[in-house]
């Protein structure tokens, strides 16, 4: 996401004061913007208490000599990645001036990742190395808990010797309404169906155009966010189209208990969905020449399929896709083979785990092409991976055993901004 981009997502806050005026500073980093809910909840309860509060991106860490309280608030992105906007906060943390001021590191992430508020501990561990005291150890909010949330609050409290009462309300980005326009069904393995479902791209009247209310430019491996009519939590679906298709296409495979799979299972054709778009900078693939190595299983293919389509310059891209059984689960199957002939793809390598001879796993499929991705990776290949977290793990220990012939690894590729993962 561009700073202009992270910028439009921080809300309006009431009063803000001048960073050189405040006595307790809030930074935050946020991707998508969800964490400046929590940065708001927070900046107006120390209002409240009587503080005189600055609150800005992370990106504009400097504490100024009379500040007492600083609070970072940060978001984990990816694999462990700082939000975009962000990536060199802790450089200028490096750089800043030390004070007197406290340094809190609040941390915001998903449990079921290895890298579990990983960006988070990092600022943690490069604020103690510099000598910055904390006034709280550094906490981590699992899936935007608002009970966690609270039950920080009631500690911060307890150290600040006053009451603060934390009142964060979700933010729910504003929706669109999306018409069904077709579905393509699959049985599914393991008694999950699945279905490809498209639907139609909103036309954006005049007075969407001039009040800037018509919808964002977004690309495959975006994250389409469907609000089911309960008003449950969004469930976020990887994009297999970009603004240029005219469409937005995803695929969901339905989960037993899924509240919005079920729901987004039982559309048909002429119905409607409130959803909104959400940028997934660090997996999105922009255009370019060399060769791209996509890796996938299941519907995590999605958002590869929206790459190949998207691929109007016949880059290299060579699709390395796994499935239980081609005849339940082969998702976009016959796209695909017309993409091959439309080189938009130059090559498909399937494995099927369930069938006789099927090949196994997305992994040997690797591995028996493991002198191949050698020279694409010399030839600097961009690698893109979809699927479960099992899966992306044993995809990167399969290419980590391939590249280590050669003295190179995963870790690498990521540090080169080669390698991203979109895992569930």
């Amino acid at each position: 996401m561009l700073w202009w981009q992270a910028r439009r997502q921080r809300p309006r806050l009431a009063d803000n004061a001048a960073a050189a005026q405040a006595d307790t500073l809030i930074f935050v980093a946020s991707e998508n913007g969800s964490t400046w809910g929590f940065a708001q909840a927070l900046h107006a309860a120390l209002v409240q208490g009587g503080h005189r509060v600055h609150s800005a991106g992370l990106e504009s860490f400097a504490v100024p000599a009379d500040a007492s309280q600083v609070f970072v608030l940060a978001a984990t992105y990816g694999d462990g990645q700082a939000p975009a906007h962000a990536a060199h906060a802790l450089e200028r943390i490096a750089r800043a001036p030390i004070t007197s001021a406290r340094v809190t590191v609040l941390g915001f992430g998903d449990r079921q990742f290895g890298a579990f508020c990983a960006y988070a501990e990092a600022l943690e561990a490069a604020l103690r190395e510099r000598g910055w005291a904390a006034l709280l150890p550094l906490a981590r909010i699992h899936q935007q808990s608002a009970q966690e949330f609270a039950r920080w609050g009631e500690q911060l409290g307890e150290a600040l010797g006053e009451p603060l009462a934390l009142r964060y309300r979700p933010r729910i980005p504003r929706t669109t309404e999306l018409e069904l326009v077709s579905r393509q069904d699959y049985p599914g393995g393991a008694g999950e169906p699945a279905a490809i479902l498209r639907f139609q791209w909103p036309r954006a009247g005049w007075f969407d155009r001039i009040t800037g209310r018509s919808w964002p430019r977004f690309s495959a491996g975006d994250l389409l966010g469907v609000l089911p009519p309960d008003g449950a939590v969004p469930r976020l679906y990887s994009l297999a189209s970009s603004w240029r298709d005219g469409f937005v296409e995803i695929c969901v495979r339905r989960r037993a208990g899924g509240v919005c799979s079920g729901y987004l299972h039982g559309l048909q054709p002429g119905a409607r969905i409130q959803a909104f778009i959400r940028p997934n900078p660090a997996f999105t693939l922009q255009a370019t020449r060399r060769p791209v190595m996509l890796i996938g299983a299941g519907t995590g293919v999605a958002p590869l399929a929206g790459f190949i389509r998207g691929n109007t310059g016949r880059a290299p891209m060579h699709l390395y896709y796994g499935v239980r059984d081609p005849a339940l689960d082969f998702y976009f199957e016959a796209d695909l083979q017309r993409w091959l002939d439309e080189q938009r793809l130059a090559s498909l390598h399937t494995s099927f785990s369930r069938t006789p001879q099927g090949g196994g796993y997305v992994q040997d499929a690797l591995q028996r092409d493991a002198a191949r991705l050698r020279k694409l990776i010399a030839k600097g290949a961009i690698v893109r991976v979809c699927g479960s977290q099992a899966m992306a793990r044993g995809v990167a220990q399969a290419l980590d055993a391939i590249l280590g012939t050669v003295g190179l690894s995963v870790q690498q590729l990521k540090a080169h901004g080669r390698y991203a993962e979109d895992t569930f």
